[in-house]
């Protein structure tokens, strides 16, 4: 979600159309991890045979969804943010030589998507959010936005190491604490596996209470689970995950990546790197998952570790495709109906919340927990499809969508123009 200086309407088209393209996917992708978040209980995320009959479909769709969405298209949205971050600097000096003012407009910025991010969790529900982690975590870029793109990378290698050893300490010590109950988990004649399973199935039964009831017991069953992700949770976890990804966009963004600029054997040698390590990775993480019947407490630490390094790895890869459909002319067809989602990006991210808790939630149609796993792809193509065209008919009249407009007033400190004049190419969001 890059924020440049204004333009008007006898301004050039200034946007870098493969990174809207790229952040509209990136979107999407998101949206097929949260359908499932938002239209099940906890326990049947990580559990796909805990509800419905399509045992198999379930599985698969779980399965695909782990290896190659899950993490990577978070992943690649933190990634497309470190690089906005570059756009925006870039284009504040061309538009101001004042640089106590470029400095007041990033820190504003970075500000105004934090406290979008507590609307965002708080008052529409959305306790997944991101937003509050880029607006927190933006602050830190700014110091390092001259560094080498190898030094970037260097930097967020070192922080995904520190998340993945985090992780992997966190799971060993717990294994030993409890190793009695991980070998009862992994011996299949043992009554522990169902204690366990019985347990889930509580907690499934508690969701399900919490989230077909009103708006209240909602976000009073929400405000824990949201402390914890913008507080201990940010400092643990976050700051090495979503922090690292920021810097490898950077990164990127330095080297040309992001945008086309490299030859097209090196994005077909990333995208098949990117997903022979990312898939191995996770592939691995997947079937052992599966292998001891989705029980978190027999798995093993030492298969689980490398979480954050696989989904770069398989990030990559994405980002290796999507160069060599740049160089095939793919992405070219496809700018009219991606980008406008990538423009909108702030506004449909949030939509995307409001229309979900309007239809699964009790305060709206109370649809939570009916639909099984692979149900819910019907769920997600309805919401992509109105957000396509939304964003579509939206951009044809207005330069912004009404979030980032309103972000953009905030970080210039003035309202900016929203409406456009016919023939104008709309600006950047």
């Amino acid at each position: 979600m890059a924020n440049p200086r204004p333009q008007n309407d006898s301004a050039p088209d200034l946007r870098i159309v493969e990174i809207d393209v790229l952040r509209g996917i990136a979107l999407i992708g998101i949206f097929w991890i949260n359908v499932v978040i938002f239209g099940l209980p906890h326990g049947a995320y990580s559990l796909p045979v805990l509800l419905g009959d399509a045992v198999d479909l379930n599985i698969g769709l779980w399965a695909f969804s782990e290896v190659f969405v899950e993490g990577a298209m978070r992943g690649l949205f933190s990634l497309l943010f470190g690089a906005s971050t570059l756009i925006f600097l870039n284009e504040a000096k061309l538009e101001s030589k004042d640089g106590i003012r470029v400095v007041d407009r990033y820190y504003r910025r970075c500000l105004t998507l934090l406290a979008f991010g507590l609307v965002h969790a708080f008052i529409l529900l959305g306790q997944w959010d991101l937003l509050y982690a880029y607006g927190l975590l933006g602050m830190f870029l700014f110091p390092v936005r001259n560094f080498k793109a190898s030094t970037l990378i260097a930097i967020a290698m070192v922080l995904f190491v520190i998340s993945d050893f985090n992780t992997f300490t966190e799971n060993y010590e717990a294994l030993l604490g409890n190793d009695e109950q991980r070998q009862l988990s992994l011996d299949p004649g043992s009554d522990y596996r169902d204690e366990v399973r019985a347990t889930t199935v509580d907690e499934f039964q508690s969701d399900l209470t919490t989230y077909r009831s009103g708006y209240l017991d909602i976000f009073l069953a929400q405000i824990p689970v949201i402390v914890e992700q913008q507080s201990s949770k940010m400092y643990t976890d976050h700051f090495y995950d979503v922090g690292g990804m920021m810097l490898i966009g950077m990164a990127l963004f330095k080297l040309g990546i992001l945008t086309g600029q490299r030859s097209l054997q090196f994005y077909l040698v990333l995208a098949a790197v990117g997903y022979l390590a990312g898939g191995m990775l996770h592939g691995v993480e997947c079937y052992e998952l599966w292998r001891v019947d989705f029980n978190a407490e027999a798995r093993d630490p030492f298969l689980m570790m490398p979480y954050n390094i696989g989904r770069l790895m398989m990030t990559l890869g994405h980002i290796g495709t999507f160069g060599a459909l740049i160089h095939f002319g793919v992405i070219k067809r496809l700018a009219p109906y991606l980008a406008p989602v990538g423009r909108m990006a702030l506004t449909n991210y949030i939509g995307q919340t409001v229309l979900s808790v309007l239809f699964f939630y009790g305060c709206g149609l109370g649809y939570f927990g009916y639909l099984e796993r692979y149900e819910l792809t019907w769920v997600f193509l309805a919401v992509i499809g109105i957000e396509i065209v939304s964003s579509i008919v939206w951009l044809k009249y207005y330069r912004f969508g009404p979030l980032e407009w309103l972000w953009r007033s905030i970080t210039y400190g003035s309202f900016q123009k929203m409406s456009r004049t016919h023939g104008t190419s709309p600006a950047r969001t």
